[in-house]
């Protein structure tokens, strides 16, 4: 695909200029024509600053002189669909025509690649005539590029100049570098980079990602690349792409599959999913995308916090790997960043009045109170295993993980031989987040692991239980027996007494 390149009116002024006082105005005194070197070599020196580019010096006339009076300059185009152009000292459209002509005919004379540590070349001993420099490739991010074309020599002010000081290529190109963002955009946290959720929630997401290219260098590849942690499922069928302005405000809605494609690439049950939306080569080749007055590809999409899902500081992160722009001379890319999605859990270690381990106790967790008390829409429950350790489940099974804040449990079966405790017991996750990211995690303070353990201890039956509780059970026993003794001390000291008194 031939690159279509804009040309600058500084360019083309400055071309215009030269090559009208190359070609037509410079008529010097005959001493002066006389003073001309025709076996003398020329000089140009370039400079770009910018790194990343490739420009190409090419011969494309040999310069033609005479000694007769008045002193006149001629050139003979080596390339045989500008030579009219060049004949009639028509600079403009020799630049137009060099920029779309077929320059195998032309002379090089070297490449100049810039980077940050080469900044300038030189090309010596070059034959007199018209010389053409062609940016033969560039960055994915260059917007605009504007080639050159010079004479030498060149008659200024009574005496021709063989050299070229210094060309400014830098100035003569446009590019930006894209960006790319990621964020969390229902945080339960009210912050972009994190939020914490519980198992089966939905995470909204978003990436915000700059437009590049232009509508004189078309992108041939625009695309932003994702991996979400394995504790993360995606909803496949939640992508929508959409183009804004700078202040936000929607420009257009993008089609799935004819503008643009999601691409899952790795994905499995316990596996991180790696996938990137890519905008299509069709859709990249209209102008519609550079001419409107977007700003940024918004890509939205949402996730499920799964049953693997990592609790406590490490997160789940979900990783905006980068985005990957490119046009017909290169690809190049920018990283973007992480966010992340926290989760924790709660755990009962059941114990008897010894200290021992009990198993056999089941246990159901609520979210709020009132339906602690009244024992209904309990959103998981767990019995004690051999060790008296508590892992609460789900209706699916799964182990549940829980989003900050306050749950409250119950135990609704003992072990036999026990009592249960009576109380609905209040369990707090206490989390704080810190405002930046420190040692790999946004989390300040959190329960050990991410789990909040507590003990419940269960008393043992004496008597068959008909109520109550334990406690109330042994009071009342003693009660018993110790009104039996003085019923019996009573009836002893009534008969002695009796037999005293005959």
């Amino acid at each position: 695909m031939r690159k279509s390149i804009r040309k600058s009116f500084t360019g083309k002024l400055l071309a215009v200029v030269m090559m009208l006082t190359l070609l037509f105005a410079a008529i010097p005194t005959a001493s002066a024509a006389t003073a001309l070197k025709t076996n003398q070599k020329v000089n140009i020196s370039v400079k770009c600053t910018k790194p990343g580019y490739t420009f190409e010096l090419f011969r494309v006339a040999d310069l033609k002189s005479t000694t007769a009076t008045p002193f006149k300059t001629e050139y003979t185009s080596l390339i045989s669909s500008v030579s009219a152009e060049i004949l009639a000292g028509d600079s403009k459209a020799a630049l137009d025509a060099l920029d779309n002509a077929d320059l195998s005919t032309a002379v090089s004379q070297g490449t100049f690649t810039s980077s940050a540590t080469n900044t300038t070349q030189s090309f010596s001993s070059l034959a007199q005539g018209i010389y053409y420099i062609k940016c033969v490739k560039y960055p994915a991010g260059v917007t605009s590029i504007t080639n050159s074309v010079l004479a030498l020599p060149y008659y200024n002010n009574g005496e021709w100049v063989y050299s070229y000081a210094e060309i400014n290529l830098a100035s003569k190109v446009a590019d930006s570098t894209p960006s790319t963002e990621k964020s969390i955009t229902n945080s339960t946290k009210n912050n972009t980079n994190y939020t914490d959720v519980s198992l089966g929630d939905t995470v909204n997401f978003k990436l915000k990602n700059t437009v590049a290219g232009s509508n004189d260098i078309k992108l041939t590849t625009y695309a932003v690349y994702d991996d979400m942690s394995a504790g993360l499922t995606l909803n496949k069928n939640s992508f929508k792409v959409t183009l804004v302005d700078a202040k936000g405000a929607k420009v257009a809605d993008l089609t799935k599959g004819t503008d643009y494609k999601v691409n899952v690439t790795s994905e499995g049950e316990g596996k991180n999913t790696k996938f990137n939306v890519a905008l299509t080569s069709e859709y990249l080749a209209k102008s519609a995308f550079y001419t409107s007055n977007a700003k940024y590809v918004i890509v939205t999409y949402s996730a499920t916090l799964n049953k693997y899902a990592v609790k406590g500081t490490a997160g789940n992160p979900n990783e905006d790997v980068k985005l990957e722009y490119g046009n017909a001379s290169g690809v190049d890319s920018v990283p973007g960043n992480k966010v992340y999605v926290y989760t924790y859990g709660i755990g009962v270690n059941k114990l008897n009045e010894a200290g021992n381990k009990l198993p056999g106790a089941t246990f159901e967790l609520y979210k709020t109170k009132a339906n602690a008390e009244a024992q209904t829409n309990a959103i998981a429950s767990g019995t004690s295993d051999s060790n008296g350790n508590v892992i609460f489940k789900n209706s699916a099974n799964e182990e549940i993980k829980l989003q900050s804040g306050t749950y409250y449990i119950v135990e609704t079966v003992a072990p036999a031989g026990y009592n249960v405790y009576g109380k609905v017991i209040d369990v707090e996750i206490p989390v704080q987040y810190n405002s930046v990211f420190t040692k790999g995690t946004w989390v300040q303070n959190a329960p050990t692991n991410g789990t909040v353990e507590i003990t419940v201890t269960d008393s043992v039956v004496f008597f068959p239980q008909t109520g109550g509780f334990v406690g109330f059970i042994r009071v009342a026993g003693m009660a018993c027996i110790g009104i039996s003794l003085s019923l019996v001390l009573a009836y002893f000291i009534k008969k002695k007494s009796a037999k005293a008194a005959k």
